[in-house]
């Protein structure tokens, strides 16, 4: 009589096998975030100059913009520390979530290697430009300092705690985009127009909460990043505290959106690669 063998059970993963793929994987993103930042800067001539430049156009812009309709300053903070804690902090979430949707369409042949897989691609993208804009919104405050603006921030902590959140949810919202992008092409387009100029104009970049009536004020708080940017002010500035940005509501946001872009990119990933 044969006897029936068994299927061998799977070799089980020992913390050496993890500790070597984490090290794998950590050098992988880190490569590719050197490949991206030679490819995105290293042929421009103001290479990283033009990532302090662009963000200090746009505040010298609505700084002249604001200052030519009305000669007082909101909740008594200094114009230009407002308007630059209102535009790098959302350019750092929209530039995240932007930079990250194309990130499998454009990395289509490094698929070839098996060590690069579609996550690492997003995230190497979804990194960079949080630490670049990081960069950038620190050299920014240190150059208006020294321009004569003075800079005087309450709680470092909370104003970095916010600024992580806005890249958490930037991130959150990239893997999604990077995911379907390359199943639906139209989706670029529908995300900007939809998560673009209407987000960009109902934030609180160029006003506060308490600023707004109370009718239009109880529907721009269901958006998250006006938490994110009343904290955000709260925390940087002496003169202001605001009554409306809620921790809670903004964290739980953020943790979620980036878990369902996560959950989303592991559902469609395979489809994604066919479907370039």
């Amino acid at each position: 009589m044969q006897t029936v063998e068994s299927p061998s059970a799977p070799p089980k993963l020992t913390l050496d096998d993890i500790r070597s793929g984490l090290t794998t994987q950590s050098r992988v993103i880190y490569a590719l975030m050197l490949r991206e930042t030679k490819t995105r800067y290293g042929e421009h001539k103001l290479g990283f100059l033009w990532a302090i430049i662009e963000p200090l156009i746009m505040v010298a812009i609505f700084v002249g913009i604001f200052s030519s309709i009305r000669s007082d300053s909101p909740g008594g903070m200094p114009l230009v520390p407002f308007m630059l804690s209102g535009i790098v902090p959302f350019t750092l979430f929209r530039d995240t979530m932007a930079q990250m949707q194309g990130a499998i369409a454009l990395n289509r042949m490094l698929f070839a290697f098996p060590q690069v897989t579609t996550f690492d691609v997003i995230i190497a993208r979804g990194l960079l430009e949080i630490l670049l804009l990081g960069g950038v919104f620190m050299l920014l405050l240190v150059g208006i300092h020294i321009a004569g603006w003075p800079v005087n921030i309450e709680r470092p902590l909370e104003v970095l705690a916010a600024c992580l959140l806005l890249g958490m949810m930037g991130m959150g919202l990239g893997f999604v985009f990077a995911s379907i992008s390359p199943i639906m092409p139209s989706m670029r387009q529908i995300s900007s127009a939809v998560l673009g100029r209407p987000l960009f104009l109902g934030s609180g970049i160029f006003f506060i909460a308490e600023s707004v009536p109370a009718p239009v004020r109880e529907y721009l708080l269901y958006n998250p990043l006006m938490h994110i940017l009343e904290l955000l002010r709260s925390a940087f500035f002496y003169e202001f505290e605001s009554a409306y940005g809620d921790w809670t509501y903004a964290t739980t946001w953020s943790i979620c959106v980036l878990a369902f872009g996560l959950l989303t990119h592991q559902a469609v990933k395979r489809r994604a690669i066919i479907g370039l």
